[in-house]
């Protein structure tokens, strides 16, 4: 059999035989049905769902793996419900630290003012971080404040870093988008550090080390439960047995506050202490 498929050359007459021909029909039902395919899915052309369209509305044009705030869809859905479904893209500003928490995207690639690209909206990506504090094991990253260059290393936030170049200030990391939020209230260790035990006259005094439960970081050293801004109580005197668990939060501030904490009365200490009496 020969070739059905053989190309010619300039000036040859053109004979179509009917296996070449079949074949070029079936090469483009196939493309008509794959971009129908296509368009009923309602996703874009080989792109990944954790990848989106994003139009630069921040007034400059932006490099790759620079970090725009989300405000709004680009269509909308009372006035283009078929592109909205079919066609999901935001627009994109500078972030702002109280309207873009949770809500950012890291570019794909680099879009220009006004246009639109590709951005990351969930999975892992490289990005920079400024990290402010070289001792403190930040896991968290968020929106930097007026900033598309990078994100900020934190202790509450949105993006979960992988991995980070190392020492402060602003550096590579890979970050996961996407992170649950962390609770408002988390558990957390705690290892007595100083302090003392109490007596039927005085206040126990014990401060500890608060340390992350699931990753056995620590998040706070030598913490007196008692003072400010934390909200643990202790009795006024007694014998008190060393707290080795509790619940804290972040307040406004970026503080660890521990709320409570599982120390208690030494009952036996209590009864001795009655008897020598």
């Amino acid at each position: 059999m020969g070739d059905t498929l053989k190309k010619v050359k300039p000036g040859d007459p053109l004979v179509i035989p009917a296996a070449a021909y079949n074949t070029f029909v079936d090469a483009a039902r196939e493309f008509l049905a794959r971009q129908h395919r296509q368009a009923q899915a309602g996703t874009p052309s080989g792109r990944h769902n954790c990848i989106i369209l994003v139009r630069n509305d921040s007034g400059a044009d932006r490099q790759r793996y620079q970090v725009l705030g989300i405000d709004w869809p680009i269509f909308d859905p009372a006035g283009d419900e078929e592109a909205f479904r079919n066609a999901p893209a935001l627009s994109g500003v500078t972030p702002a630290e109280d309207d873009h928490a949770g809500k950012f995207v890291i570019l794909a690639e680099p879009i220009a003012s006004g246009r639109i690209g590709c951005a990351y909206a969930a999975g892992v990506c490289p990005v920079k971080i400024d990290v402010p504090d070289e001792d403190y094991p930040y896991r968290l990253a968020e929106v930097t404040d007026d900033s598309a260059d990078n994100l900020t290393a934190v202790k509450r936030g949105s993006a979960a870093i992988l991995w980070r170049e190392g020492g402060t200030g602003v550096q590579w990391a890979l970050v996961r988008l996407g992170n649950p939020p962390d609770p408002a209230v988390f558990p957390v260790e705690l290892h007595q550090s100083g302090g003392e035990q109490g007596d039927e006259q005085n206040p126990a005094t014990w401060t500890y080390d608060v340390l992350d439960v699931a990753t056995g970081e620590t998040l706070e050293s030598g913490v007196d439960p008692v003072a400010s801004p934390h909200k643990w109580q202790r009795p006024s005197a007694g014998y008190i047995i060393p707290a080795t668990f509790g619940y804290a939060h972040w307040d406004a501030d970026g503080q660890l506050v521990l709320g409570w904490i599982n120390e208690v009365a030494d009952q036996e200490a209590c009864k001795a202490s009655e008897s020598g009496m």
